[in-house]
């Protein structure tokens, strides 16, 4: 009787040990998905990342002119000409890039400062609005 058990012992191992062809390509085809999906949120992680970057970057550029307008003398802020400052901005910026300021008088005694950076990403523009207002006593008066 102990042969008997034995035999059908080792019959059942034999057909339930190791894993069929199927479920291996299965299990393949599992991790090629989920490392496909790994690799394309290290992608979009990596764009988003660079896209803020060139942000910030444009920001300071557009904090840091308007800053130098504000330690100009008020008289000497033109609101005839557009200020082109495309020279001036950062070089980590991607070409196409350009940087316009237009002042303007609301009432006298105060001037809006508008700032337009435009740069390129890819397809399509990103543009960067900053505004401030410069008052006759400014910081040096």
């Amino acid at each position: 009787m102990l042969n008997i058990s034995m035999l059908n012992l080792q019959k059942s191992k034999q057909h339930q040990s190791g894993f069929t062809f199927v479920e291996l390509i299965v299990t393949m085809a599992m991790f090629s998905v989920m490392i496909t999906g790994i690799i394309k949120l290290y992608v979009v992680i990596g764009a988003t990342q660079q896209k803020s970057s060139h942000i910030e970057t444009a920001n300071r550029a557009g904090e840091a002119k308007i800053e130098s307008l504000r330690n100009l003398q008020y008289s000497n802020l033109d609101t005839d000409n557009p200020i082109d400052f495309t020279s001036e901005l950062p070089d980590s910026l991607p070409q196409p890039k350009s940087g316009i300021i237009q002042v303007s008088e609301p009432e006298p005694g105060l001037k809006r400062v508008d700032l337009t950076i435009t740069y390129g990403t890819g397809s399509k523009a990103q543009t960067i609005n900053q505004s401030s207002y410069i008052g006759i006593l400014g910081i040096a008066q």
